[in-house]
């Protein structure tokens, strides 16, 4: 999982497009394989063919999967159109998937929802200019404190991130801030969040 995610994260990663051809050229290819594997094997056993038509049938449904949430990554957040206002009745998931297009938007190259559960104290990572970011997200009625900035500090070392930050729709206790301060996590608050929309 973390091997994965940094490879996400690594510059020059090839455009949505082509990764998406590749993706097809990976199907067409697999279904290439299973015909030469049932030709091949002379075997007309109906279990053998259930079992490798199955196998492919596996991997067109995983590579669907993955053309499906690249295109589902492309922005469908415009700037200018929503008010900080408008975040705040938001469900915290709906909050760090639109955090994510509201990166993109703003001219970050990868924004990526981390995994709902087990997430190290990270919600999206991202990267910019070669830097990588952890972020936490949250969307709050009141002010953030300084829990918020530990848990992304450490999240940050297990994601190897160059960069933490915690973003939220709120602003920040006191001493959320001298902690942020202290540790070098970076602090997105409200008026943050209302010049990125």
């Amino acid at each position: 999982m973390k091997e994965t995610i940094q490879e996400n994260l690594t510059p020059g990663k090839r455009p949505i497009t082509i990764r998406i051809v590749l993706y097809c050229f990976a199907i067409l290819l697999s279904l290439g394989v299973m015909v030469f594997i049932l030709s091949s094997s002379g075997s007309n056993e109906p279990e053998f063919i259930a079992a490798v038509a199955g196998v492919w049938f596996l991997f067109v449904l995983f590579c669907a999967y993955k053309i499906y949430r690249m295109r589902r990554r492309k922005t469908v957040f415009r700037k200018g159109s929503l008010t900080v206002a408008e975040l705040d009745d938001m469900e915290g998931v709906a909050f760090e998937e639109l955090a994510c297009e509201i990166l993109v938007a703003n001219g970050f190259e990868l924004a990526e929802n981390t995994p709902a559960t087990g997430d190290f104290g990270v919600d999206i990572l991202a990267q910019k200019d070669g830097m990588s970011y952890a972020i936490q997200c949250k969307r709050y009625k009141d002010s953030v404190g300084l829990e918020a900035v530990q848990q992304v500090y450490a999240g940050r070392a297990y994601y190897e991130c160059h960069v933490a930050v915690v973003l939220t729709n709120q602003n920040f206790t006191v001493n959320a801030q001298k902690l942020a301060d202290k540790l070098g996590v970076v602090l997105w608050d409200r008026d943050t969040l209302r010049g990125l929309l």
